[in-house]
């Protein structure tokens, strides 16, 4: 039962941060030091008077000045076969859920996980209706198949797999009727006045200059208060459509887990407790050292200071495409103490 628990925590954690808990957490470190070091993810660019040194330069040889003793290993695989299994996964999931044309999602959605300069490497693209699946082959003949796995969205199988490592469950809704419930659980908006303070002029011209199609925005909304001000729609979408969620998921999994630092299951000051780190020194990572990404675990992001792509196949995209997220940051070596160094990175 325990290790149970410890495999649900690092579900829970391992490629997370909790947007919700940061403020608290910068605020107020339980030891009384800076929350993460005092350190920041991609720097500045601005240079230092002092030192004739920019705050990049500072913060890159800070981070070297207290590396521990270990070695990155860049993930396995080619950067080109991560890059299409994550354009597999963006086409799967702006076809079938999004709802998209797959060309018009192949042109604009989802360079994060599929940089948009390496996708010409994709020599044949097969959008299978009816199975619900994308294919992409490169020109090696390998292929990368994405499916929708019902409440799971999509998934891309494993390299020389069709299915995945799990079994998909249905996540029944367990909301009131959105027809009938107040936004911001459901659809109704208020029928008052909008507040005096605002100009509503301003707010149309806004949500009309963000919604300028040129820039393929397909959805934006302003608020104010807690209250819905200005709202658009792109073509073909409105209010109920599914987006990628990207780095919302942060905010969601950061709720999940203050759900359960408040049902008792976990302290936010106690040691992580996943089972890899507990016969070395990473068992002295605490949960907010997680949340708040200054656990010090080495994986390379590509927005830490000084990297290229030179350097290799970032770890921080791999535990979007790679066949165990899990398993990878959990076996991955300390790069700093924790609450040493921080750095915009999924572990």
């Amino acid at each position: 039962m325990r290790r149970a628990l410890d495999r649900t925590f690092v579900t829970h954690l391992c490629c997370v941060l909790s947007l919700s808990l940061f403020g608290l957490l910068a605020c107020a470190p339980e030891d009384g030091g800076e929350a993460g070091g005092g350190d920041a993810g991609g720097g500045e660019a601005g240079a230092d008077e002092a030192s004739g040194e920019s705050l990049t330069e500072r913060l890159i040889a800070r981070g070297e000045s207290l590396e521990l003793p270990t070695e990155w290993d860049p993930p396995p695989g080619e950067p080109i076969v991560h890059h299409t299994a994550g354009f597999a996964k963006t086409l799967c999931s702006g076809t079938f859920i999004t709802g998209l044309d797959w060309r018009d999602a192949a042109a604009n959605v989802g360079g994060f996980t599929a940089p948009f300069q390496h996708r010409g490497a994709v020599v044949d693209t097969v959008v299978d209706m009816e199975a619900q699946t994308v294919s992409l082959t490169l020109g090696s003949g390998i292929t990368r198949t994405a499916k929708l796995y019902g409440s799971q969205g999509c998934i891309t199988h494993p390299l020389g797999r069709d299915s995945i490592y799990f079994t998909p469950s249905v996540v029944e809704p367990n909301t009131p009727d959105p027809a009938t419930t107040p936004w911001p659980m459901g659809d109704v908006l208020p029928d008052e006045p909008y507040p005096p303070e605002i100009d509503m002029g301003k707010v149309e011209e806004a949500v009309e200059i963000a919604m300028d199609q040129e820039g393929k925005t397909l959805g934006f909304v302003v608020t104010y208060q807690g209250r819905i001000i200005g709202e658009d729609y792109g073509p073909g979408v409105d209010m109920h459509t599914p987006f990628e969620s990207w780095s919302k998921g942060k905010s969601l999994t950061g709720t999940l887990m203050a759900v359960l630092i408040q049902q008792g299951v976990y302290g936010l000051w106690q040691r992580a407790p996943i089972p890899e780190w507990q016969g070395d020194a990473r068992r002295n990572i605490r949960i907010a050292d997680i949340m708040r990404m200054s656990s010090g675990i080495r994986i390379v992001a590509p927005q830490d200071p000084g990297y290229t792509e030179e350097m290799g196949y970032p770890d921080h995209l791999y535990l979007y495409t790679g066949e165990n997220a899990f398993e990878w940051a959990a076996t991955r070596p300390q790069q700093w103490e924790p609450n040493t160094v921080g750095r915009y990175r999924n572990t």
